[in-house]
């Protein structure tokens, strides 16, 4: 059996290319979309936007290497059966080498600001305020994958939130993808936003933990990969977990829309595949919650606290990256994979090239009114 050694938190060009060969691009280059595959490698710039009030507290200011070793991390989860059998996702997350007006970075992939409002941030305030004043914490989205770094501030006295994400959008019309928010036109830019657009980690749990070490299992530092050691709080699996939100995918378990289409997402004492991937085990939140509450609290071990029970009956442990709690999070099966990529071959607001040709859509001026998904 697994220890388990850590408290429970909760709530992240050329036409014949052939679909098994790999090519990679970068960027919003032009490419011929005939090129622009399954098996096209996507490079997604990514900047962390280190929000802190002191320098000197290691928990608000992280350092850069840290955050390389993070994105690295994720990279292997995406990549696919580095920790367990997992689709591989055809996406690199690199650190982004310049800023928005073509200045090399002097850390790639950060940014460190001194943040002047109320410390440790609401982070759902922050990700739901639509005044425009936050926009300018973000780089232009379809160039970059804004990720936020502060301290959450604690708003729940049985609960902490490690991570949040925005949802994307979907093009009104034939590559309209379910269960996303809709705009009318791709050509949707920084600009055009009175949000800022990001998913954000709780930064409390980024770097060294009081006993010394990470927050994070050890499978990441094993040479063979293998988990001894492990934590609900690992940082790497919160950071997969909401750039999986980002790039289009719900949580595993059975959730509801809230009735009043505020954008709102909670899990829901039910059973029903509600993540539009019939090929992820569906489960009841709510009974899991009560048996951690009420039994799991006990439990020395992992494997107990792995078990989930699906929809149709099926024991299994949960290994998906869109699960939370207790989990192992490296999974991506194919639908998952197959919604990634829809997100990328035609959301807005996402790094890379598209299907679409951009020429031909009309262009937006003024902000959109649109609705925001925020989910943890």
């Amino acid at each position: 059996m697994l220890t388990f050694v850590a408290v429970l938190l909760q709530a992240c060009s050329s036409s014949s290319i052939a679909d098994d060969e790999t090519t990679t691009g970068r960027g919003n280059e032009n490419l011929d979309t005939l090129a622009i595959n399954d098996g096209y490698t996507y490079e997604l710039p990514v900047i962390f936007h280190v929000l802190y009030a002191n320098g000197d507290n290691p928990t608000q200011y992280i350092p850069y290497q840290r955050l390389g070793n993070l994105l690295q991390y994720v990279n292997e989860i995406y990549q696919g059966g580095v920790y367990g059998n997992s689709e591989n996702a055809n996406i690199k997350f690199v650190l982004a080498t310049t800023d928005e007006n073509g200045k090399k970075l002097s850390h790639p992939g950060v940014e460190y600001v001194k943040y002047t409002g109320e410390y440790p941030i609401d982070e759902g305030k922050f990700m739901e305020d639509q005044t425009g004043a936050n926009v300018k914490y973000i780089w232009e989205p379809n160039k970059y994958i804004n990720v936020m770094m502060f301290n959450f501030k604690n708003t729940s006295s049985n609960e902490i939130t490690l991570g949040i994400s925005h949802m994307p959008f979907s093009v009104k019309g034939d590559n309209e993808l379910e269960g996303l928010g809709t705009v009318t036109t791709p050509n949707v830019k920084k600009d055009n936003l009175s949000f800022a657009y990001c998913s954000a980690i709780n930064s409390l749990y980024a770097n060294t933990s009081p006993n010394g070490g990470y927050y994070q299992s050890d499978r990441y530092t094993n040479p063979n990969h293998k988990l001894t050691t492990y934590t609900s709080a690992d940082v790497v699996m919160t950071l997969a977990h909401e750039l999986g939100h980002y790039l289009g995918l719900y949580h595993v378990f059975t959730e509801r829309r809230d009735a009043n289409d505020d954008g709102s997402v909670a899990p829901v004492d039910s059973c029903a595949d509600t993540d539009y991937c019939e090929d992820t085990h569906s489960y009841n939140r709510y009974e899991y919650t009560q048996y951690l509450e009420y039994e799991g609290k006990d439990e020395k071990y992992l494997d107990p606290l792995l078990k989930r029970h699906s929809c149709e009956g099926l024991e299994y442990d949960s290994d998906n990256i869109m699960d939370y709690s207790v989990g192992l999070g490296f999974k991506i099966t194919p639908q998952q994979k197959q919604r990634i990529r829809h997100v990328l071959y035609y959301s807005p607001l996402i790094p890379g090239p598209k299907k679409y040709r951009t020429t031909r859509a009309a262009t937006f001026n003024g902000l959109m009114d649109i609705k925001i998904t925020t989910i943890k």
